[in-house]
């Protein structure tokens, strides 16, 4: 069983990662700002929520290709902490045997962004 932290470990500003055999994730309070439905036009208001990745080890998400990442979003509340914790659940559920099977860091290189060609200079 993925374990969450309580919602008062969030609203006290926490971040929090783990990793169930090779699924690593992290989840990060924060707020957004949203169209207010009541408000009239361009009206807007904060919501506090709770930002949830996950990705396969052996590299942290920084150092893991962007295409193996996936990240959801949910409300900063009970019920999304609930929906959090079924979401990572769910991810390790579907492929245990991937999660299980990950390569180790001896085995693998970290990903690197594609380097930017250079402008070519003039010559002189």
């Amino acid at each position: 069983m993925i374990f969450v932290p309580l919602l008062h470990y969030f609203k006290c500003k926490n971040s929090y990662s783990g990793n169930e055999y090779g699924l690593r994730y992290r989840m990060i309070p924060g707020k957004r700002t949203v169209p207010d439905p009541d408000g009239g036009e361009g009206a807007a208001k904060e919501e506090s929520i709770l930002t949830v990745d996950y990705w396969p080890d052996p590299w942290t998400i920084e150092k893991t290709d962007p295409a193996l990442r996936v990240q959801k979003v949910f409300p900063l509340s009970d019920e999304g902490r609930e929906a959090a914790a079924a979401f990572l659940q769910d991810a390790f559920n579907a492929e245990p045997e991937r999660w299980k099977s990950c390569p180790s860091m001896m085995d693998c290189d970290p990903w690197e962004p594609a380097a930017e060609d250079e402008p070519d200079e003039p010559k002189e």
